[in-house]
C-alpha cells in the first residue's frame, strides 16, 4: 500500500523545469523543491527549448543571466510561441535591478524574484511557485511524425524532376513545410559568382522591400554561403543571427534556420555517407522562420532533409539554366 501511495504521489507531482547554467543553483533548488516537484534541470536556453519540445511542464524556473541566449531573450521567444506561452515563468536572477524586473514582468514573467530571496525566505518562495505553478501541465505539441512527413515531401520533389521545373520544385517543398512543420516563412536563394537572387519566397510574414543587397549585408551570410554551415536562432538579438532580424521581431518571428544547398549530386552524396566533402562549393539556400522555437531535433532534421534534397534541386537548377542558354 505504501508503496502505491508512493507513486501516486510522483504521478500527481507537478513538473518544475529549472533553467540555469550555474550547477550551485540547481543543487538549492533540488534540496528545496524535490520533495514536492518533479525536477528537470537545463544548463541554457537551448537545451531547455529542447526539454520543453518534449516534455509536459507546470512552471519554468528562469535564470535571467546565461551566456549567449540570456533568460530574457528566452522569455521573449517563449512568449511569442503560441504554444509554450501559457507556460508560467518564474524570473529569478543574482543581480535583481528595477529595469530587469520590468523588461521582464512587460514580456511576460508571472514573477520576479532576486537569489537572495529565493535561497533565505525559502517558505515565502516556495508559497509562491505553489501558487503559479499550473495544475494541469500542457503536453508538447506532438506531430505525426518527422518521417513520413520528409518522406512525402521527397516523394513529392522526385515527381517534379520529371518536368524538370526548378521554381515550381521549390514552391511545392516550401508549401509542404510550411503546412507540415508550422514554418511561417520561406525563401529559396541562388548564389552565382556572389550575384544573390530570390527564387521563391512563401508564407504570411513576408518582409517588407527586401531584397539581395539586405542578404548579403546580413550577419549569417557568411556562415551559409563563405563557410558552407546551416545556423539557428531562437532569438535574432542572441548572438546576432539571422536575415533581416528587425523586420523578422516586427513580425512575431523569433526563430530562424537557414541551410546551405550544394552543387553535388545524389550519388555523390551517398558515396560520401551522406555527408558533403570539405570545399564542396554551394548553389543556393533556404531561409526557414517561425513564431515557435526551433528544438536541436528540428535543427538537425531540417539541415539533413534540405541539404538531401539539395542534390535534386541542383539537378533542376542545371536544367533551368541549361535551358535558359539554348
Amino acid at each position: 500500500m505504501r508503496l502505491q501511495n508512493f507513486f501516486l504521489t510522483q504521478m500527481d507531482m507537478r513538473t518544475i523545469l529549472i533553467i540555469d547554467d550555474e550547477k550551485t543553483t540547481h543543487i538549492i533548488l533540488k534540496a528545496m523543491l524535490s520533495d514536492e516537484y518533479d525536477l528537470i534541470f537545463a544548463s541554457s536556453a537551448q537545451e531547455g527549448i529542447d526539454i520543453l519540445g518534449e516534455k509536459p511542464v507546470n512552471l519554468v524556473l528562469l535564470d535571467i543571466q546565461m551566456p549567449e541566449f540570456n533568460g530574457v531573450e528566452l522569455l521573449e521567444s517563449l512568449m511569442i510561441d503560441t504554444h509554450l506561452q501559457t507556460v508560467p515563468i518564474v524570473i529569478m536572477t543574482g543581480k535583481a535591478t528595477e529595469e530587469i524586473e520590468k523588461t521582464a514582468r512587460d514580456l511576460g514573467a508571472k514573477e520576479f524574484m532576486s537569489k537572495s530571496f529565493l535561497f533565505t525566505e525559502k517558505e515565502k518562495a516556495r508559497q509562491i511557485i505553489k501558487k503559479i505553478a499550473l495544475k494541469e501541465s500542457r503536453a508538447p505539441e506532438q506531430l505525426l511524425g518527422y518521417k513520413p512527413i520528409f518522406r512525402n515531401l521527397m516523394k513529392l520533389l522526385l515527381k517534379e524532376t520529371i518536368q524538370g521545373d526548378f521554381i515550381k520544385a521549390c514552391r511545392k517543398i516550401g508549401v509542404g513545410l510550411i503546412y507540415s512543420l508550422g514554418i511561417d516563412y520561406i525563401s529559396f536563394w541562388t548564389v552565382q559568382k556572389n550575384r544573390v537572387n530570390l527564387i521563391v519566397a512563401l508564407g504570411d510574414a513576408q518582409p517588407d522591400e527586401f531584397g539581395p543587397d539586405e542578404v548579403r549585408s546580413g550577419s549569417s551570410y557568411n556562415q551559409l554561403v563563405n563557410q558552407g554551415k546551416a545556423y539557428m536562432t531562437n532569438h535574432h538579438g542572441s548572438g546576432k543571427k539571422g536575415f533581416f532580424a528587425n523586420e523578422s521581431l516586427k513580425k512575431g518571428l523569433n526563430s530562424e534556420i537557414g541551410v546551405p544547398m550544394f552543387r553535388i549530386s545524389r550519388e555523390q552524396l551517398m558515396y560520401n555517407n551522406m555527408k558533403v566533402p570539405d570545399g564542396t562549393e554551394l548553389f543556393g539556400f533556404v531561409i526557414m522562420k517561425r513564431s515557435r522555437v526551433f528544438t536541436t531535433k528540428e535543427f538537425r532534421l531540417l539541415s539533413s532533409f534540405i541539404i538531401q534534397t539539395g542534390t535534386i534541386f541542383w539537378l533542376l537548377y542545371q536544367r533551368m539554366l541549361k535551358s535558359l542558354s539554348e
